[in-house]
C-alpha cells in the first residue's frame, strides 16, 4: 500500500471521535471480508473445470464480427480506427 494514503487513513482516523471508532472498524471488517470473498471466487473460477460446458450458442448468424485490436507496450489493446461508441 502506498505510505501516503495509509498515513491520511491513520491521520482521519485518530480524528475521529472515540465513539466512531467502532463503525471504522466494523467497516473495515467488512471490506476484508467482502475481499476475501472475492479471492475465494476468483480461485473457484480459475480452478474450475470448464470443459464440460455445452458450446454457447450464438443464433443462427453466427458470432458477432468483432473489431481489429493491436497491443501497444505499456498501454494494452487499442480498437483499431478508435472506438464506435466515442465521437
Amino acid at each position: 500500500m502506498d505510505n501516503a494514503i495509509e498515513e491520511k487513513a491513520i491521520e482521519m482516523i485518530k480524528k475521529l471521535p472515540k465513539d466512531k471508532l467502532a463503525e471504522v472498524i466494523d467497516f473495515i471488517e467488512f471490506i476484508n471480508q467482502k475481499n476475501r470473498r472475492e479471492r475465494e471466487e476468483d480461485k473457484a473460477w480459475l480452478d474450475s473445470n470448464l470443459k464440460d460446458w455445452p458450446d454457447f450458442d450464438w443464433g443462427p448468424d453466427g458470432p458477432p464480427n468483432g473489431r481489429p485490436v493491436k497491443y501497444v507496450k505499456g498501454i494494452g489493446l487499442i480498437i483499431e480506427g478508435g472506438r464506435p461508441d466515442v465521437k
